[in-house]
């Protein structure tokens, strides 16, 4: 499956990403949308935050190799920054589920309606929504070429930006004078 993932074009690697950050926004007020709405695409939010983490797997497992070897700052930041994410994402998804009352009810699977996980599913969700926007924030340099790739504009570098590459191949940009 990672084969096939890893083949996936940029384009649709662009639109998963996009779309997961428009269900996330979309989720911030369940009673924008509905409280059922809600809780369908936060479950279906799961299910995509598995396909992302998928996607990105050897980036993940080469960075966590080298986490505490020579690694640019900005890419130890960046895998600590994922891991929070990842863990946070995970709790609201799963805490989220512990207290659906509208789209597991509706499939006879019955939950719990605990005050304890309420609290822990908007705090895990206030806390990733935080954490996605340093996640953007931090590679948006990869969206921008990305787009540009797609619209079949040259990539420029930035002259203020060196790469700094890790041993596994993992390029990231840092300020000169950094």
């Amino acid at each position: 499956m990672q084969r096939f993932f890893s083949r996936m074009p940029l384009a649709g690697r662009l639109i998963l990403d996009t779309g997961m950050l428009i269900a996330t926004i979309a989720l911030i007020d369940p009673h924008a949308s509905g409280l059922s709405v809600h809780e369908w695409v936060g479950i279906v939010l799961g299910a995509v935050l598995f396909v992302h983490i998928t996607l990105n797997w050897q980036w993940v497992v080469a960075v966590t190799k080298k986490m505490f070897a020579s690694l640019p700052r900005e890419t130890r930041i960046n895998q600590i920054l994922n891991g929070l994410l990842f863990i946070f994402m995970a709790v609201a998804v799963g805490s989220g589920i512990a207290i659906s009352e509208e789209a597991l009810p509706s499939l006879g699977i019955l939950t719990s309606g605990s005050r304890v996980w309420m609290n822990v599913h908007g705090l895990s969700a206030n806390a990733s929504l935080i954490l996605i926007g340093a996640h953007v924030a931090m590679n948006w340099q990869w969206v921008m070429r990305t787009v540009r790739r797609i619209a079949g504009k040259t990539v420029r570098k930035n002259p203020s930006l060196r790469p700094a590459q890790a041993r596994g191949g993992i390029t990231v940009n840092l300020p000169t004078g950094a």
